[in-house]
């Protein structure tokens, strides 16, 4: 790749670390819901399946998740703020969940293995991952949590990402973020009103006809 193909980086960095001039608006909710969407026919999928839980519609799903935090950290950082936000737009994302917004524990651990998942899906490696079971080590905590595709066959294991291709996997993923969320919003009491419209976006994940 040439030189030139990172300059979109560097603006994406510059418009957070200078306060540029020119409109904006909140994108977090928007991604949000797109994310919804497909979640409902990340539903709508798995039922129709053999399994039960099946569904390619998390390879769409989840990243958005995270896009959706990542707009919503920059969104809360420079709502009401006149000075550029006080954020380090490369950073990891668990590391400013965790440095930044008070993620710590359990919840970091999983928040650090979902965005090794959103990895995954975005920078797609799908070759073996030299383990027995077609399931990288360092993701092992997941596989534990019975969340992902199973072969009927107690022997025999689907590969990485056909065991990735679980609603299952992707209502985790919804929880895990929903809890980022909150530890962002709650970092900023002086603004927790203004800011808790944010969560709302969360209801449209709900069945239909019911909570």
């Amino acid at each position: 790749m040439k030189r030139g193909g990172m300059r979109g980086t560097k603006e994406r960095v510059d418009r957070v670390k200078q306060r540029k001039t020119g409109k904006w608006s909140t994108v977090s909710s928007d991604l949000l819901f797109l994310a919804s969407r497909i979640y409902k026919l990340s539903e709508k999928e798995a039922q129709a399946s053999k399994d039960g839980k099946s569904s390619k519609m998390v390879f769409a799903g989840i990243p958005l998740l995270l896009s959706s935090l990542t707009s919503l950290i920059i969104e809360c950082e420079s709502i009401g703020v006149v000075t550029a936000p006080a954020v380090e737009p490369l950073e990891p994302l668990s590391n400013v969940l965790g440095t930044r917004y008070g993620l710590a524990g359990e919840l970091l651990k999983d928040f650090e293995c979902l965005c090794e998942i959103r990895n995954e899906i975005v920078h797609p490696v799908p070759l073996p991952t030299g383990t027995s079971d077609n399931w990288p080590e360092y993701l092992r905590r997941v596989k534990n949590m019975k969340i992902t595709i199973e072969h009927s066959e107690p022997n025999v294991h689907h590969t990485f990402f056909a065991q990735m291709a679980s609603h299952d996997l992707f209502s985790w993923s919804l929880y895990v973020t929903y809890r980022a969320y909150q530890a962002v919003i709650h970092s900023f009491p002086d603004r927790a009103g203004l800011l808790q419209f944010f969560l709302t976006t969360f209801s449209n994940f709900a069945p239909e006809g019911g909570q």
